[in-house]
């Protein structure tokens, strides 16, 4: 034996520094390996989360656009019930189905509760009255005799209740 051999360690304690090395970098490498797989299950969580976002806020949107043009559609229906000259109404009739089909695109639904129970969460009382009937029964409590403002969804979600009057005992 040489002046070099005699410096080295013994051969099976090597092996065994080495493999416990490559035990320690193969752990080492998992934790990587698990970490990069939990980022890139973050980064897809927070791209689906900033899509739903994205289009809630598209949504809101187009609610708040949807919400003012409804007083047009209010001001058209009024006309409707006040001028009858036949050139006139169709004139206003055209502009209003061009209206409202825009608007069916974008999701609205219209709601005439005209004869319905009254429903809180759809309906808003603008207007009691009793009831004028001789007989008039308890199912006639809460009903919808008369619609101010049609209510009105946009994709499924209430925008705007309907304004009525409501019989009462």
């Amino acid at each position: 034996m040489n002046e070099e051999e005699k410096k080295l360690p013994p051969l099976q304690e090597t092996i065994e520094e080495l493999m416990k090395k490559i035990e320690e970098l193969e752990k080492e490498k998992e934790e990587y390996l698990a970490n990069l797989k939990r980022a890139k299950n973050d980064v897809l969580r927070l791209q689906t989360e900033y899509e739903e976002k994205a289009k809630i806020a598209e949504e809101m949107a187009n609610a708040n656009l949807i919400y003012s043009l409804l007083n047009v559609l209010d001001s058209f229906e009024l006309a409707f019930n006040k001028y009858k000259e036949e050139e006139i109404e169709k004139g206003f009739f055209l502009i209003y189905a061009q209206l409202k089909d825009i608007l069916k695109k974008f999701g609205l639904e219209e709601m005439n509760p005209l004869n319905m129970k009254f429903n809180p969460h759809l309906h808003e009382t603008v207007k009691t009255e009793f009831c004028q009937k001789e007989n008039c029964s308890q199912e006639d409590e809460g009903l919808i005799v008369e619609v101010y403002s049609k209510g009105y969804f946009l994709k499924g979600r209430l925008l705007r209740p309907a304004r009525v009057k409501v019989i009462t005992h």
